[in-house]
């Protein structure tokens, strides 16, 4: 299941024309009407906190499809005759009216479990670089709701690889078949905490998008064994693993993303970070996890 979107999906897309930005389906590991409920209410309460003129009366909520236009903000949301799909689509114009913003969500019963998907596309008018980040409510969903990707919770916080047993259920992660979202590998020097990154500040950006891992040093030197040296996570680095990995896969298709901000002086905290989140973003767009 997609979202449905007439927007131009190609990175190679003319200025003008719109782009999907940031794509996100995520599933549960079983069907809630409960769930569902939630996963609306929880779109709502992103847009009551930025956009509060375009929230629906209770009477709107209730004739099952509503629309609102302000002018440089436009609101639409329904269901499908059964039910089964409920859609939102917003969009808004930055000031200068030079871009267009539209962030569609997606609530969906398919037969074997809750799908939820999220998607942000850009029309733009300006040279000005695009500053791309996931709409705040897709961490919400993620902070709230049951979702599940090949078995492995996703979750807005890194998952510890301390043992054999952690790094036997980490490598069954990245070799599943059924794996929808990359997995960010870090791992720390010996005798050092420094991972390249904040763990806890990027599992929270990109939460939704991308699972990460830390590996301990003894564990990552195992992981190398397993997976072989052109494979393996890097110390101080960032190794992003698509979905599809296996053993015989090419090197350059699972990246090593390291930090160069150290030789930038106009480098800003946190810019390391920011520059994985963008690049999981742009992995969401091209269908790694779709």
């Amino acid at each position: 299941m997609t979202i449905a979107s007439q927007e131009n999906t190609s990175p190679a897309s003319e200025p003008t024309q719109p782009r999907v930005v940031v794509r996100s389906m995520l599933r549960s590991k079983g069907r809630s009407p409960e769930q569902r409920r939630l996963a609306q209410e929880l779109v709502w309460g992103w847009i009551r906190s930025k956009w509060p003129r375009l929230m629906p009366t209770p009477v709107d909520l209730q004739r099952g499809h509503f629309q609102r236009d302000l002018g440089d903000r436009r609101i639409s949301a329904g269901s499908n005759a059964d039910g089964s799909v409920w859609t939102l689509s917003l969009a808004y114009d930055e000031r200068d009216g030079t871009r267009t913003w539209t962030t569609r969500a997606l609530v969906a019963d398919t037969p074997e479990a809750d799908a939820f998907g999220l998607e942000t596309t850009c029309r733009d008018g300006s040279s000005a670089p695009i500053v791309v980040a996931p709409p705040k409510v897709l961490g919400a969903w993620v902070d709230r709701l049951d979702l599940d990707d090949a078995d492995f919770a996703v979750l807005g916080e890194p998952r510890g690889v301390e043992d054999p047993d952690q790094l036997k259920s980490f490598c069954e992660q990245l070799l599943s078949g059924q794996r929808r979202l990359p997995v960010i590998a870090l791992c720390n020097r010996p005798n050092s905490r420094y991972y390249g990154v904040d763990p806890g500040g990027l599992a929270e950006a990109v939460r939704g998008l991308a699972h990460v891992a830390c590996l301990a040093p003894d564990m990552a030197a195992e992981a190398t064994l397993l997976l072989g040296r052109h494979l393996a996570p890097v110390a101080g680095a960032a190794r992003i693993y698509r979905p599809g990995f296996g053993l015989d896969a090419v090197s350059k298709e699972h990246p090593v993303v390291r930090d160069h901000s150290a030789a930038n002086p106009e480098a800003s905290p946190g810019s390391f970070r920011r520059l994985l989140c963008h690049r999981i973003c742009a992995m969401s767009v091209l269908g790694e996890h779709r």
